[in-house]
């Protein structure tokens, strides 16, 4: 190998400084270490890489030598070539073997078990309350008796609306509304609420005076993003029907097991819903 070649080799222009030639060798070799890149081809490169730089830090290097025994060391090159090649070539298929081994092993451990009985329940669990919230847009609503403690004087920018307002419910406790003054400014503080027929999710405040009947919908709550909640719960049942060793089924199962489990469990265990879906919406 000329010292044109090592220098063609490292990518460097001939007279480049021994600091430059280090520093060129360092970065490729980082990039093409046997331990770090499982391509045979990069192994060989790595080899002349190292040949190359041997011979340009040696100042008493000549080409013709070279030339005198370029045919006995040609053929031991190949023959150590071929040698790092058939190791590579093992490494690589070692470090294949044992990362299907363990892809196979972590995909089970997500599809087996108590791990995947506790998924299949959330999946169900969400389908149930996915069919429930939808149906509830076509049945009729209940109509619970409350009363207006009073509200607050702050305006907010709500998820359906553009103004709301916090009140407080005797019964129901704080909610959000939409910001409508006059609808319980001199109305009477006894209030209905309307709300949907399986889970009792509030959905507008009926206040009256002596002439007039507002109706005044619910904001920033669980009845304002129904329809969102709808798709969100459809969510795990493509998880359970395509179980596939894929990065789309590992995201969309631990969506479906941490976060749309988490809401799933908060809406059962807050405000008596568990009880609502179990009883249909009668109590």
């Amino acid at each position: 190998m000329t010292r044109a070649e090592c220098f063609r080799l490292l990518n460097l222009p001939a007279g480049s400084t021994d600091a430059e030639i280090r520093k060129q060798y360092k970065k490729l070799a980082l990039r093409l270490h046997p331990d770090v890149n499982p391509d045979p081809m990069a192994h060989e490169v790595f080899i002349k890489l190292g040949k190359a730089v041997e011979i340009l830090l040696n100042p008493d290097f000549s080409e013709e030598p070279e030339k005198r025994t370029s045919r006995r060391t040609t053929n031991e090159s190949d023959e150590e070539r071929l040698e790092r090649m058939r190791v590579a070539k093992m490494r690589y298929e070692k470090q294949r073997m044992q990362q299907a081994h363990d892809n196979n092993r972590y995909f089970t451990s997500l599809t087996t078990g108590l791990r995947w009985s506790i998924y299949k329940y959330i999946m169900r669990i969400s389908l149930v309350l996915s069919l429930a919230m939808s149906t509830e847009y076509f049945l009729p609503l209940h109509y619970e008796n409350d009363v207006l403690l009073g509200s607050s004087k702050s305006l907010n920018n709500g998820i359906i609306k553009g103004n709301i307002t916090g009140i407080e419910l005797e019964n129901r406790g704080k909610y959000y509304v939409q910001n409508n003054v006059y609808a319980w400014k001199f109305a009477y503080p006894e209030v209905i609420i309307e709300t949907t027929w399986f889970l009792h999710t509030p959905v507008k405040m009926i206040t009256t005076d002596d002439f007039t009947r507002y109706r005044t919908p619910f904001d920033f709550h669980i009845g304002s993003i129904r329809f969102g909640l709808i798709i969100l719960f459809l969510v795990p049942l493509y998880p359970y029907l395509r179980r596939r060793k894929t990065l789309n089924f590992v995201f969309f199962y631990h969506l479906s097991f941490w976060g749309i489990g988490t809401i799933v469990a908060y809406l059962l265990i807050t405000q008596g819903r568990i009880i609502h879906l179990l009883t249909l919406g009668f109590l």
